[in-house]
């Protein structure tokens, strides 16, 4: 990705999760990429040079979207400012002068080696891409750092309801989702649109590599490099444990297995982050321990 500069926003407000310092690991091991984390927090213990931290407080994020759209902006929950993140292009403008690509991620990730799915020519080649074949992602989206592709979310009918509304309405992986592929990229069909599916998130609504419906249950991190004990020797670009920390969306119905846990991490963050870790149902252990 040498030739292209890459910037992710991931909003945090409230404290940092257990495996934050983990998270940070995994981010030290994709230099090329900068992470801007707008947030009310410190920054993590181990956070690498590759990290922004702008000092916010979620009514500044709003604020800072009432002010971007024209619209008197209430959120009832910290989970509204993910319908605000089409907007972020245009939120953050004066970060983004230096980058080829805006884009926005989430925090229960765990990531791997994204140029596994991010590599130069795919970035040469697409102006919008998503990690899923299906939909817009909200954990992982990209967007060529255009005026065009940062005003975007103002070419989509009826984006001020959702925005407006105070309670999440999933305008980014719905309305603004599916309007980006199968309408306005139509319009303008010079921007060119990469849906593919990453197999990042465990007991989503997808089945799996090869139409598999089973999904793996453990993920291994050593040295930046992510597999799963499922896949052999394939790597991945990131690992998406949503599924495991709530119930919401899993395809089964079923109660998260990290909610009965104690504790998520089941060891310190130095010997997981020196050792190598696992990722599982079971929490997230160091390796020697479990492998």
């Amino acid at each position: 990705m040498m030739a292209h500069s890459v910037v992710l926003f991931s909003p945090w407000f409230g404290p940092w999760p257990e495996w934050i310092n983990l998270h940070m690991e995994s981010i030290r091991y994709n230099p090329g990429i900068t992470w801007i984390f707008p947030t009310d927090q410190p920054p993590p213990e181990n956070a690498p040079p590759n990290c922004q931290f702008l000092s916010m407080s979620l009514q500044d994020f709003v604020d800072r979207a009432a002010e971007v759209s024209g619209l008197d902006l209430t959120a009832n929950s910290a989970y509204k400012i993910c319908d605000y993140r089409p907007m972020i292009g245009e939120m953050f403008e004066p970060t983004l002068t230096s980058c080829t690509h805006f884009g926005y991620t989430d925090l229960d990730v765990i990531y791997g080696d994204l140029s596994v799915e991010l590599s130069s020519e795919r970035l040469a080649s697409y102006d919008v891409i998503s990690s899923h074949a299906a939909l817009q992602s909200g954990h992982m989206s990209l967007f060529k750092n255009t005026k065009k592709l940062r005003r975007a979310f103002r070419t989509v009918p009826g984006w001020r309801k959702d925005i407006a509304s105070p309670d999440h309405t999933g305008f980014d992986e719905r309305r603004f989702g599916r309007w980006i592929p199968n309408k306005w990229w139509r319009l303008f069909p010079r921007y060119r649109v990469l849906w593919s599916e990453w197999y990042s998130t465990p007991e989503g609504h997808y089945n799996w590599i090869d139409d598999v419906p089973q999904h793996p249950s453990e993920w291994v991190w050593k040295d930046g490099v992510l597999r799963n004990t499922a896949d052999g020797d394939r790597q991945f670009a990131y690992l998406h444990f949503m599924n495991w920390r709530s119930g919401q969306y899993r395809r089964d119905g079923a109660a998260a297995p990290w909610q009965n846990l104690d504790h998520i991490l089941h060891t310190d963050w130095q010997t997981a982050c020196a050792n190598g870790f696992t990722i599982s149902p079971l929490g997230i252990h160091a390796l020697s321990a479990r492998i």
